[in-house]
């Protein structure tokens, strides 16, 4: 009947958009419960810092002073922050004394004032705090408050570096690099990148890579360049992505084999259809040759064409396009030697794009998916590829599939359906 077979038909639709409501709604209620206890957590560990703190406790004030800034289990209160922080700091606790020259320098909670700033820097950089004496390095190296001496800035950089703190080293290594208050040395430059970069500093990772690209400080090596750009690329840091896009490595001996085979199955695909639209098995044939040529050509003009000048959102824009036409010919390639398998390949597609995303919104702040590896634009550009071409040849078929059935069922007017003859008389 064909009401049974239009609720059999949006049974098998609504099954498995059912079970993607609830993976989903299952996975953000997750997401919510675990921020709430968090929270939860948050709030309990600010009302133990406040008792401390009303007892005069530096070290609870300057907690509680950072709560405060940052919002973690109160409201946000920039002013609060410096009330608790200034308290801490006239006890001589370093790590307050640091955040309120921050928020003096920054007019966070407090007046602007450089000069407020540079003094509480001080204060906390001459007890060692490694945050402060790099501050002060950097005040130093910019000259924006102070008059810029980059001699000094080496020495406070360098204190912080002892200790261990990555972003001094890094830029005690660009001053090496650059010979501003030390003589250039490229060798002591890479000493201080490599201390900076074997502590997961994206920026230090990126530089590493930059020195053995070009020979400075160590002996070229391309590989070694690539395997620390990819470092930092995986961190986000678009230089190292822009670094790897122009350097080709692409093109490994893996990579050719791919492009050669796609660009010779394209040609074999275009010479067994002629280039001839007549039957719907050599338009598909042709259609894949040519998208499967057009795919190769996309991918010699971005190793040829993307590199350290094109932005980020330019780049991944065009490599989600061409993952997506990558993926409207593999759905051509599978329309032609597996006439029947729309509906599976369809739903592998949709099972792959729905978990990938659920992984990536579960594992990663919405704020933060740009940044992701550009696998993440590649990998939805292919299943969406995929799907679309997919979903319309089903489409058709199903259309088809239809009208064969009508014209089975039809009847010429005044026969009996079945009899072939004339009905009988009363």
């Amino acid at each position: 009947m064909p009401g049974r077979g239009a609720m059999k038909s949006l049974g098998r639709i609504a099954i498995p958009v059912f079970c993607v409501a609830v993976i989903c709604g299952a996975a953000i209620s997750w997401r919510a419960y675990k921020a709430k206890a968090n929270a939860r957590k948050l709030a309990e560990a600010a009302s133990l810092y406040r008792a401390r703190a009303e007892q005069g406790d530096a070290k609870a004030q300057s907690d509680l002073g950072h709560k405060y800034f940052h919002g973690n289990g109160v409201p946000q209160d920039y002013a609060e922050a410096a009330r608790w922080y200034g308290k801490a700091a006239d006890q001589g606790e370093a790590k307050a004394q640091y955040a309120i020259g921050y928020m003096h320098y920054h007019g966070q909670g407090v007046p602007q004032n450089y000069a407020e700033a540079l003094r509480w820097y001080r204060k906390a950089a001459d007890q060692g705090y490694a945050r402060a004496q790099y501050a002060l390095g950097y005040r130093y190296y910019e000259g924006k408050d102070v008059a810029q001496d980059y001699a000094e800035a080496v020495r406070w950089y360098r204190k912080a570096a002892d200790q261990g703190y990555a972003e001094a080293q890094c830029d005690l290594a660009g001053l090496y690099y650059q010979g501003k208050g030390v003589p250039q040395d490229y060798s002591e430059a890479v000493h201080w990148y490599r201390k900076a970069a074997d502590q997961g500093y994206a920026k230090a990772q990126y530089a590493v890579g930059y020195m053995y690209s070009q020979g400075k400080g160590v002996p070229p090596d391309y590989a070694e360049a690539a395997r620390w750009y990819r470092k930092a690329a995986i961190q986000g840091d678009e230089y190292a992505r822009r670094a790897l896009d122009s350097m080709k490595i692409g093109f490994t001996a893996q990579g050719k084999i791919c492009l050669s085979g796609a660009f010779l199955g394209s040609i074999v695909l275009l010479i067994s259809s002629r280039v001839s639209m007549r039957n719907r098995q050599q338009r598909r044939a042709t259609l894949a040759g040519l998208l499967g040529l057009s795919w190769v050509g996309l991918d010699v003009y971005g190793y040829s064409h993307f590199g350290i000048l094109q932005s980020l959102s330019a780049v991944n824009a065009f490599f989600f396009g061409k993952s997506i036409s990558s993926g409207i010919w593999v759905a051509m390639f599978f329309s032609i030697v597996w006439t029947q398998g729309f509906k599976v390949v369809l739903r592998i597609c949709g099972i792959l794009f729905i978990g990938f995303n659920v992984y990536a919104i579960t594992h990663y702040h919405l704020r933060h998916l740009a940044a992701c590896p550009r696998a993440f634009y590649s990998g939805n550009g292919l299943l969406i590829g995929m799907a679309i071409p997919m979903a319309i040849l089903l489409w058709l078929a199903g259309q088809e599939t239809r009208g064969s059935q009508n014209g089975k069922d039809g009847v010429a007017p005044g026969t009996v359906a079945g009899s072939g003859r004339e009905p009988t008389r009363m």
